[in-house]
Formats: C-alpha cells, structure tokens, sequence
C-alpha cells in the first residue's frame, strides 16, 4: 500500500487544475477547427458564381453579396487566427501546468521510495534483533 505524503493534496490539487487545462486546451482545439469550418464555408460561398443574364440592377445586387462574401472571409479569417492564438495560450497553460503536476509526482514518488526504503530497513533491523534474541535464547539455553 502506498504511504501518504504531505504531498498528496497538493498533487490532487494539481491534476485538478491539469484536467481543467487540458478541457480548456480541447476546448479551444474544437474551436479552431469551428472557425476553419466556417473559413472554408466562407470561401466556398466566396467563390460562387451567381451572375446571370439579367438586368443591371441583379447584377448590382450580386455584386454587393459578392462584396460582402469577401467581407466575411475576411471576418473568418481573423477568427481562425483569434483561434490559433487562443489555442496556443491554452497549449502553453497546459504545458506549463502539466509540467508542475509532474515534479510534484516525481517527487512525492521520491518521498514514497523514501518512506518504504525506511520502513523495510526498520522491519530488518527488528528481524535482525529477533533473530539476535533467539540465538543468544538458543545459547543460553544449551
């Protein structure tokens, strides 16, 4: 069984924290691939060829949609941006929180290894003296 350390609380509160920034990092993954979704409707849309033999005021009308089309690739191009920005803090606040959590684990297996090297080394010590007894028992006895 595994020894408690004063560690232990620490370390959960770490992994907590950890959780937390790696929903936070999935969060903002599933948000750049939302807003490059968007970009690719976007220029899709852009792309489109909607003139037609008709009067100049269609044409007016199609060029404005055009117009605005262009305005909104451009709107998702800054959000995919926005996206990339937002998912490369939460990757560098997860790195950076993962890597506490860790040290801290490393060094409550430390403290661990520690309590467990004692304890055995205390449980041979007695067997030792045990042992000691019975001979020198066994001696006097003869």
């Amino acid at each position: 069984m595994r020894p408690k350390t004063r560690l232990d609380p620490v370390i959960k509160l770490e992994e907590q924290k950890e959780e937390r920034k790696l929903a936070e990092m999935a969060a903002a993954g599933r948000q750049v691939r939302s807003a490059e979704q968007a970009l690719t409707d976007a220029r899709s849309r852009a792309e489109a060829d909607h003139r037609r033999s008709a009067l100049a005021i269609d044409w007016q009308i199609t060029e404005m949609a055009h117009a605005r089309a262009l305005v909104d690739v451009h709107s998702a191009e800054r959000a995919v941006h926005q996206a990339h920005v937002v998912a490369t803090t939460s990757r560098e606040a997860y790195r950076a929180v993962h890597s506490k959590a860790e040290a801290l684990r490393r060094v409550a297996a430390t403290r661990v290894e520690e309590i467990l090297m004692a304890r055995a080394k205390a449980e041979a010590k007695e067997l030792d003296e045990l042992g000691v007894l019975t001979f020198n028992s066994r001696s006097r006895a003869a």
